[in-house]
Order: C-alpha cells, then sequence, then structure tokens
C-alpha cells in the first residue's frame, strides 16, 4: 500500500468508516461504528472549488436576468462575465464586498469570508492560477462549458501547484489536500465509455486549454491535451453541484476525489452532502441511523426523478446501471418506485395529471389505491422490535385509518404532506438547525 492509500484509509477510520473489496462495485464503504441521523461522516475541503457566474448554469432564467441587466452584448461578443459570487460561501456578491489584497481576483461577500477562504486554501491558492488568463481562455468558448474548464484549470493547479509563494512558512501542503490528490489519482475516468460527441466537446476544451497553460498557470496542460481531455472526463463524472441555501438553484461547482471514491450511489441513500458555507468543507452527513457494517451511500441523482430518467442519467453520466433496492427486486418499495415511474409504455404509468387534479377520477383513483395499498404492506411488514416499531404501529394505523376514504382525498391529504415537509425543511435551514440542502433531505427522506 502506497502512502496515499494510507492516508486515505487512516481518514476514513478517523471518520467510523472503512472500505472493503466489492465484487460488483470494486470498493464500497461500510460503516465501522453506529451512526446517528444528523451525525457528520466526512468533512473535508474540496480539490478545487468556485462559484457560477451568470449565464454559466444555462438555466433560462440565469438568461434572462443577464439580458434584463445589460450585459446580453457582453454574452454576443464572448466576453466573461464578472464575479456575481462570493468565492468562499457562493452566496451573491453585495455592490460594495472585499476582494483579496494579493491576486485581486478572488472577492467576497464579506470580510469574515475573506479569512475563511483564506485560512482554510486560498493562501496556497492565491497567485497559482492566473484568473484574467483563465478568463481569456474561457471566452472563446460558450457560456455552458466555461465551468467545465474552470474546473480542469482549478484541478490541474491543485495538483501540481506548489507551495504558497505568498507565505512560504505555510509551504507544505496541507493534510487535505495530499488525501484529496491521493483520491483523484484513483478515480476511473471512463474516457473508453464516454460517447464520440462528449469526447469531441472535451477535445476542443482541452485544445483552449493546453494552449492557455503557461499564461493561466497550469503547466501540466501545456502542450498535454490528451492528459486534459483525460481530466476533464474524470471531474465530469466526479463533479459535485453547491446549491443554494434555500432554493433549488446551482450555486457552484466542486471536485471532492475522496467522497467520490467512498461513497457509491444508492437511489435510497443514507448519508446526504452539503456544501459549508462557513467552514468551506464538503460535509457529509448521515440522512438515517446506520448500523456498523452498512454501506455507507449517496444519491448521485435526484431522488425524486422517475426511475427511467434516474437510470438514464447514471448510464449517461456515471456509466453504470443502478440496481439499488429502490431500483431492483419486489419490496414493496420498489413497487412503488415502479409505479411512480413515467416509462412509455408501462402498464400502470403515473396519470397525465396530478393525483390532486379531480378532472378525471376514473383515470387517477385506481393509480392511487395502488400506492396506498402498497404504503400498507411496506409499513406492515416493517419490524416489530426495535426502536422504530412504536413509529411503525402509528403508520400503519393511520394508513388503516385512511383505508376506506376516498383516493381523490388520500393523494389531496399526501400532496400537502409533501409541501408540508418541503416547508419543514426550509424553515430549518433557516433556523440554522439543518445544513444539508433542503432537496437532498426532501428526495432521500420522503
Amino acid at each position: 500500500m502506497d502512502a496515499g492509500a494510507d492516508e486515505i484509509a487512516v481518514l476514513a477510520a478517523e471518520c467510523g468508516l472503512r472500505v472493503v473489496a466489492d465484487a460488483a462495485k470494486r470498493t464500497r464503504t461500510i460503516a465501522a461504528r453506529r451512526f446517528k441521523r444528523g451525525d457528520v461522516l466526512i468533512a473535508i475541503h474540496p480539490l478545487h472549488a468556485f462559484p457560477l457566474r451568470s449565464g454559466e448554469d444555462g438555466a433560462p432564467e440565469t438568461t434572462a436576468r443577464r439580458e434584463d441587466t445589460g450585459s446580453a452584448a457582453a454574452a454576443a461578443s464572448g466576453a466573461v462575465e464578472p464575479e456575481t459570487r462570493c468565492a468562499h460561501c457562493f452566496c451573491r456578491l453585495p455592490p460594495r464586498h472585499p476582494r483579496c489584497s494579493q491576486c485581486r481576483r478572488a472577492e467576497y461577500c464579506s470580510m469574515p469570508c475573506l479569512a475563511r477562504h483564506w485560512e482554510a486554501r486560498h493562501h496556497f491558492e492565491c497567485g497559482l492560477l492566473d484568473a484574467r488568463a483563465a478568463d481569456a481562455a474561457a471566452a472563446k468558448i460558450k457560456p455552458e462549458f466555461r465551468p467545465c474548464l474552470r474546473m480542469a484549470a482549478g484541478i490541474g493547479s491543485a495538483l501540481a501547484g506548489p507551495a504558497s509563494a505568498r507565505q512560504p512558512e505555510r509551504s507544505g501542503a496541507p493534510r487535505w489536500l495530499r488525501i484529496q490528490r491521493a483520491a483523484w489519482d484513483r478515480l476511473v475516468s471512463h474516457r473508453e465509455q464516454h460517447p464520440g460527441y462528449v469526447l469531441r466537446q472535451y477535445g476542443e476544451l482541452a485544445r483552449v486549454l493546453a494552449a492557455h497553460a503557461a499564461a493561466i498557470g497550469c503547466a501540466r496542460f501545456q502542450g498535454a491535451e490528451d492528459d486534459a481531455v483525460t481530466t476533464l472526463c474524470r471531474s465530469g463524472c466526479n463533479n459535485f453541484a453547491a446549491s443554494e441555501p434555500h432554493g433549488a438553484s446551482t450555486s457552484g461547482h466542486l471536485c471532492s476525489p475522496l467522497v467520490s471514491l467512498l461513497l457509491n450511489h444508492s437511489c435510497l441513500p443514507n448519508a446526504g452532502f452539503a456544501y459549508s458555507t462557513t467552514s468551506g468543507r464538503q460535509v457529509v452527513r448521515a440522512l438515517a441511523d446506520i448500523a456498523e457494517g452498512d454501506e455507507v451511500t449517496l444519491s448521485y441523482t435526484d431522488g425524486l426523478l422517475p426511475r427511467t430518467e434516474r437510470q438514464k442519467l447514471l448510464s449517461a453520466v456515471y456509466f453504470f446501471e443502478c440496481t439499488c433496492a429502490k431500483c431492483a427486486g419486489d419490496s414493496a418499495r420498489a413497487q412503488i418506485d415502479a409505479l411512480m415511474d413515467r416509462a412509455p409504455g408501462a402498464a400502470d404509468q403515473v396519470p397525465e395529471c396530478l393525483p390532486t387534479d379531480y378532472a378525471s377520477p376514473p383515470t387517477i383513483e385506481p393509480w392511487v389505491a395502488s400506492v396506498v395499498a402498497l404504503l400498507i404492506a411496506a409499513v406492515g411488514g416493517a419490524s416489530a422490535a426495535g426502536p422504530c416499531a412504536g413509529d411503525s404501529r402509528f403508520e400503519r394505523d393511520l394508513l388503516g385509518a385512511v383505508g376506506g376514504a376516498l383516493p381523490r382525498n388520500v393523494s389531496f391529504a399526501a400532496y400537502r404532506h409533501w409541501l408540508e415537509c418541503q416547508d419543514e425543511c426550509l424553515e430549518r435551514i433557516a433556523a440554522g438547525q439543518l445544513e444539508v440542502h433542503p432537496w437532498a433531505c426532501v428526495s432521500a427522506l420522503y
């Protein structure tokens, strides 16, 4: 075992995790001790992270904002939009805000964010990557592809970046950076599985990156287009999105190889992640109680998507077919997921209208009746032993009580409960009681 593998194993052990071999998944990470819901499993700075700029997420509303603010001409000319978010917490910048006094490129919403970012990572990043040269390179490509180029350039600098010239006394790479570098080397790029059109797009980005590598300060890619393509492939299927604290829009991107390496996917995950706006770390928390020996998993997709859409996304981006308990098997949970699928030709498709729409009860009622019956079966099959036995009986009684009600009324009540769950998550986020992004909580728990 090399030094990098040793450091990864030691950190996993410190977090209460253990990596074991797996025939189907290569490796999987199991809990070495018991975790309660809400416990922090992993907290580590990403290898590279940056906030999105206007137009880079490709969202129509972002484009509309850009046009409203009069910067459409700049976008049409290929000019790169200025920073609109804090380099540390990714929140929107106020009109007057501080910036790094040394590189003059990193901008912050407040002085506390500037101090936290410097302490966490900017003390060695400052000056490594020439942001002006990176913007000049980004101006040559479409806005929606610029995050890919910025991520690859940032990763290249983080992997090969020397010690900070700003603070020679802090010249050694911090432990978290050594671990992230070691984890990056162990990630699979899946380059041979990428479709041709994606490789052609990455090839164009790689040519731009290689041509500007010296000016950007990313010597790793100078004259090395092939290495740049591999980096783009590897980051493309190991990328995390940071989200707005009170919304579903993306505020930034981060690459955290350690989390990608350790945690496999499940559509029924027992862990979720969030980008901490205070510490600048990627924080993974338990979404449910995890027993010793259980595998710890994340969801790589939105768990609210129908099965067909989830499988299509996982196959296209991550190159595997999910066989978790929600996607395979004949359990009541899997049957409910099948009923919720929108696959063309499915025997029991979700009705075109919402179950709360009273316009066509003959179409809706059989579907709702099937879902309620499966819910009763799922809850009824829960173990009567253990600390959750009381909750299980309570839920079973509730479902039994609505068994004789009109299906349309049951569906309306369920829909209202769904909205209340979202409101509860948002309120807990606002009160500082919940750090995990609300959509991750809702899709995983409900």
